[in-house]
């Protein structure tokens, strides 16, 4: 079995062939946990995981929508809801199949066209949404899923604060693609690192060695490491470029295994493993 942690299963690229997704997901014995963006998207993701057997949920408010007003054409709607906690909170608490809060986090991407002055105050408010997320996922026991994109050491400093806060909280840095220096300072603080697709892909030319995401699998401790797809996007070599689903999460396990220097099924087995221990759940049924 293999789990792909992260995922957007329930969103609208899907719609014309789900079944079929979730037969090669069973041909590959993959379970998924498909993960809310906004309020429309993370009551339909715990909708969909009562729904499909195969898969759990994960309900979040994405930093994007705290800020700015970008909306990705598969999640329609995302910001007719602004951010409200309390809605939040009914449904990370509506099924028992919601195992995490996320993703949330920190996100400076589109923050170059943002006015100067305007800035601390977004960040000041990515911050604040993001601390009331992780304090939900410490309330309800449930795992905390974080997006962190071009925050650097601010992503670092406010994982830390949590931390020191809530001792136990279980926390999954998504789709890690950073520096080796980021990276020890998350395992440093007991996270899990999300390795997706992008560990297939060439390095940038200008990636120095010890940060190029390869080196940075081979380094890290096995028991940290989690697999993901962020499906549908990010499909991994050999499939780099097309819609990806959670069955590609083989082709990131096969290649985690090569640079962890063990076979396929002894892979499958440890990541399941941190991906149970991870979540509190068995992923069987």
């Amino acid at each position: 079995m293999l789990i792909d942690t992260h995922s957007h299963l329930h969103f609208a690229k899907y719609d014309e062939d789900r079944a079929v997704v979730h037969a090669r997901m069973a041909e590959f014995d993959v379970k998924t946990i498909t993960v809310g963006t906004a309020l429309n998207t993370s009551r339909q993701a715990a909708e969909y995981a009562d729904k499909y057997p195969d898969t759990w949920a994960s309900a979040g408010y994405h930093p994007e929508h705290v800020t700015g007003d970008y909306e990705d054409e598969d999640e329609k709607g995302a910001l007719d809801e602004g951010y409200d906690l309390k809605k939040l909170e009914a449904i990370v608490s509506s099924s028992p199949r919601v195992l995490a809060v996320g993703e949330c986090g920190l996100d400076y991407h589109y923050f170059s066209q943002t006015p100067e002055f305007e800035i601390e105050k977004a960040k000041a408010d990515q911050r604040r949404v993001f601390y009331e997320q992780a304090d939900l996922a410490a309330r309800y026991d449930k795992a905390l899923i974080v997006h962190s994109r071009d925050a650097g050491q601010d992503m670092v400093d406010a994982v830390s604060d949590l931390r020191s806060k809530h001792p136990s909280l279980r926390v999954v840095i998504h789709g890690f693609s950073d520096t080796w220096s980021q990276a020890r300072a998350f395992l440093d603080l007991d996270c899990y690192l999300g390795i997706g697709g992008i560990v297939t892909f060439k390095p940038r030319r200008d990636t120095l060695e010890q940060d190029i995401l390869s080196n940075i699998v081979r380094k890290m401790p096995l028991e940290r490491l989690l697999l993901e797809t962020d499906a549908p996007w990010l499909a991994p070599v050999p499939v780099r470029g097309e819609r990806n689903e959670p069955s590609r999460v083989k082709h990131v396990a096969e290649y985690a295994a090569g640079l962890k220097n063990m076979s396929l099924q002894a892979i499958s087995e440890v990541t399941t493993q941190n991906a149970m221990l991870c979540f509190k759940c068995d992923f069987l049924n």
